[in-house]
């Protein structure tokens, strides 16, 4: 009965199989394919950014409560803390996921816009959000050191050499395969930029501020050295970081592209957001010359 069964059974055509075969083979190599090529969108726990925006926040919070009360200073305005914890989200938002992770493992752009937001975002609005006394008791035991830092000349001088040095081949190199130089980096540019600013927006004791005209004459020449790397940066027709040029692509950014991008978001990110500032101290500098006269007229 079954031998007869079978027998009278249509047979299968291997020719109509041979099709769905094939398309499940490419699916799966497809599939496979994608598998093995590194994302920026997938998770990864950073908990030592965590940790450190924890310290950020808690420090600050223990300062304005129980230690101001300890020196007996004056609470600070809402506006200080608010600058304060802006300060400490963009800090936060440059070192987490995902921008750290397309930052290190993909797109040197992404790198500069790093770089940008913890010098010319974060750092201004961390130094402004810190009240002069507790700026005081935090340099305490390196007074001196500040003192020659924060000069004008010398601040400046220091922040284009950051800006330079850190961006040469060998130290993107190692910033990109090094965690401890991944991290003293992002600490570097921190320092420098919380120097840099000191001039512009510190104030005594910690810092002499300058007066308007040398503030703007000053951040006229802090857009000037960055324009050299930015250059060569956007005109560049060979991928010379290693790290970068061998990434895998996101966004269908070529390894020359992505070099151009950064180049042009270091030029013209960066100098508007120095121009700003400068257009900031012209404000501030023509509203204190029309007070004293308003007040005359009275």
């Amino acid at each position: 009965m079954s031998t007869a069964r079978s027998k009278s059974e249509p047979a299968v055509s291997t020719s109509s199989i041979a099709p769905t075969l094939r398309h499940t083979d490419i699916v799966r190599q497809t599939v496979q394919v994608f598998a093995a090529v590194e994302s920026p969108w997938v998770w990864e726990a950073r908990p030592d950014v965590w940790l450190l925006v924890a310290c950020l926040a808690g420090g600050y919070w223990w300062s304005m409560t129980r230690l101001r009360i300890a020196f007996n200073a004056p609470p600070s305005p809402r506006s200080q803390v608010v600058r304060y914890g802006l300060g400490v989200a963009v800090l936060w938002l440059a070192v987490d996921w995902p921008m750290d992770r397309i930052g290190d493992d993909f797109l040197f752009s992404a790198h500069v816009v790093q770089f940008l937001m913890i010098t010319l975002i974060a750092s201004p609005l961390l130094l402004t959000g810190v009240p002069g006394w507790l700026q005081s008791e935090i340099i305490r035991p390196v007074q001196p050191l500040v003192g020659v830092l924060t000069r004008a000349p010398v601040a400046l001088a220091l922040f284009q050499m950051v800006i330079v040095g850190t961006h040469l081949p060998f130290v993107v190199e190692l910033y990109a395969s090094n965690s401890v130089v991944h991290f003293g980096l992002h600490a570097l540019w921190l320092l420098s930029a919380l120097v840099f600013w000191m001039p512009i927006l510190g104030s005594e004791p910690v810092a002499r501020p300058l007066r308007p005209p040398l503030k703007v004459a000053y951040l006229i020449g802090a857009t000037v050295v960055p324009t050299v790397p930015a250059s060569f940066l956007t005109w560049a027709e060979t991928a010379f970081y290693t790290p970068y040029a061998t990434a895998p692509r996101v966004w269908g950014l070529s390894p020359v592209e992505d070099l151009q991008l950064a180049g042009a978001l270091m030029k013209l990110g960066g100098g508007t957001i120095l121009w700003g500032y400068i257009l900031w101290v012209f404000a501030s500098w023509a509203s204190s010359e029309r007070s004293p006269r308003r007040a005359d007229l009275r």
